[in-house]
């Protein structure tokens, strides 16, 4: 069949017409339907990871603020605070500590230290695996803050000797409403910030990570990403996104060797933040699922809808065959197939009837072609007719035919022993020498 629609049947263009007709519509419902199932998913698994990442944060920092308590707790001991004074009045006549700081034995706890007001360290306990302060403290960034009376939580840092990461909590050490004395800090171990910061549910594949300002892992559950910047992970607009704002989602950022990610952070703590990244593969696996079955069903109801459209066509345009096919037939000087006339032409449609005049129009077409043969035929006997009568009048009209009759005549005439007309004319030419 031909590209050119002008030089299709009428049963292709009807079944086209049909096809096209039923499946475009159907095509754009399932586009639209698919492309808002898409759209729909995207919201929720945005919504999803935005709320896994505030409850890693919101578990973090319901953590740290815990630990921040028992270090503000720590501080306001009376038996603390008397040895800081002590401490703080003459640090060289003080007998070393036999305070029992308590919080060293907490499960969590690393080091607890006590520093004096000029950031000596006044008394310090440890747990197995660590090793108690030493020395000055007064250059660390938390005995600054909290001997100027803010309480503070530090960042995760990791020991470079044992490769175990912790995070100092500290508070100022006082009698409440008096100032301050010295300073109360509690080094936490980082699994058990680890611990809280994976809390949340996450999809298979999922991951939570603490991220500080400057794009470095701080702290998460795949120590192959400790330590790295985002940057050398692939997510560079993660680490902008989070310069930018405290909270936020983020679409298509592909992690190195994970493939594309959805990623949602929270700030923790001022610098300190939860990244929660979920692969993007598992929220949009089922949609993707649901198109592809819904494009196969559109195949296979395309498939339908073209042998429908067909078989259908068929049948519209069979008696438009008929009638053109009779036409043919007339045009070419041939019977026309009246029982076919006759079956389309039962039917009550206009078809039916076009069909019934079509056919009394052949009959009457018919009749016609032979009376006109007939008078034809008549005709061209009378015109042989007059054609022989004028050519025998042409003939017999000649001098040579005249002559040819006399010459018959005279012949005749001898034969029965008559005159002729030669001797008649001798004898009148005698006597007329003779006169």
């Amino acid at each position: 069949m031909s590209i050119n629609p002008r030089t299709w049947t009428l049963g292709a263009r009807i079944g086209v017409a049909l096809v096209v007709a039923a499946l475009i519509p159907m095509a754009v419902l399932a586009w639209f339907s698919i492309n808002a199932g898409r759209e729909a998913v995207e919201t929720a698994q945005l919504d999803s990871v935005e709320g896994s990442a505030t409850e890693s944060a919101t578990a973090v920092r319901e953590y740290l603020t815990g630990v921040s308590s028992r270090a503000d707790a720590l501080g306001t001991r009376p038996d603390v605070v008397e040895y800081l004074k002590s401490v703080n009045a003459n640090p060289a006549a003080v007998a070393p500590a036999t305070l029992d700081l308590a919080e060293s034995g907490n499960a969590d706890v690393a080091v607890v230290t006590l520093a004096a007001r000029n950031g000596e360290v006044a008394d310090s306990e440890s747990s197995p695996t660590a090793e108690p302060s030493t020395g000055s403290v007064g250059e660390e960034t938390w005995f600054v803050e909290a001997v100027a009376g803010r309480p503070t939580v530090m960042p995760p840092v990791v020991n470079p000797v044992s490769g175990v990461s912790s995070v100092t909590v500290a508070a100022p050490a006082r009698n409440p409403g008096e100032g301050v004395i010295g300073v109360a800090a509690i080094d936490v171990r980082g699994l058990d910030v680890l611990s809280s910061l994976n809390q949340a549910q996450l999809a298979p594949g999922g991951q939570s990570w603490l991220v500080d300002d400057n794009g470095l892992v701080l702290m998460a559950r795949d120590s192959r990403v400790v330590g790295r910047n985002l940057d050398e992970l692939g997510l560079s607009s993660l680490k902008t996104a989070i310069n930018q704002s405290t909270l936020g989602t983020l679409t298509d950022v592909e992690l190195v060797g994970r493939g594309p990610q959805v990623a949602a952070f929270n700030e923790v703590i001022p610098g300190v933040s939860t990244v929660v990244l979920q692969p993007e593969a598992v929220f949009l696996g089922p949609i993707e699922r649901l198109g592809n079955i819904t494009w196969l069903l559109f195949a296979i109801v395309g498939l339908l809808a073209v042998v429908v459209a067909v078989i259908f066509a068929r049948r519209l345009t069979r008696p438009v065959g008929v009638l053109t096919a009779a036409a043919v037939r007339i045009e070419a000087d041939e019977p026309v197939d009246t029982e076919a006339l006759t079956s389309i032409g039962q039917t009550g449609d206009d078809v039916g009837r076009l069909a019934r005049v079509f056919a009394r129009m052949a009959e009457q077409v018919a009749v016609r072609e032979k009376k006109l043969r007939e008078q034809v035929r008549q005709l061209k006997v009378e015109i042989d007719q007059e054609r022989r009568q004028k050519a025998v009048d042409e003939v017999t009209g000649s001098d040579f035919f005249k002559d040819l009759q006399g010459r018959a005549a005279e012949m005749r005439r001898r034969a029965k022993g008559e005159p002729t007309e030669d001797a008649d004319s001798s004898a009148a030419e005698v006597d007329g020498e003779e006169s």
